[in-house]
């Protein structure tokens, strides 16, 4: 799933305009992962996910991983989440709601009023 915009985790923000962001949802496992390459390199930032228990449409997100990798090393900065989750009393720091979903596009929103307008790459599906 790719979109275009800004990629925000928590205190962590992301300016990707003009990148293309690859989102990718692996329900197996409750897990999400926003991919965007950037001028000096590559950003991951991905965590666990949870269905609300009161809006049914809403993901409720607990980031956990952040990996910049520059080409000649990789910072692994997740702890800066498990550092914020500790300061925050809680480590939930984020949602998405999908709005619309169809086979080749989906539409949501974000907990700071962040609007997605994703498109699927079909040939990224793995539907074993």
């Amino acid at each position: 799933v790719t979109a275009q915009g800004s990629v925000a985790a928590s205190a962590i923000t992301v300016d990707t305009s003009n990148k293309v962001v690859k989102q990718s949802f692996d329900i197996q496992n409750s897990r999400v992962q926003n991919d965007v390459g950037l001028d000096f390199g590559d950003v991951t930032v991905g965590g666990s996910f949870r269905i609300s228990e009161t809006v049914p449409n809403r993901a409720v997100v607990s980031f956990d991983t952040v990996n910049l990798d520059l080409g000649f090393v990789t910072l692994e900065l997740g702890w800066l989440f498990n550092v914020i989750g500790t300061v925050k009393g809680t480590f939930e720091n984020g949602w998405l709601e999908t709005t619309f979903v169809d086979e080749e596009m989906r539409i949501g929103r974000g907990n700071k009023g962040t609007m997605f307008i994703l498109t699927r790459d079909q040939n990224a599906l793995d539907v074993a």
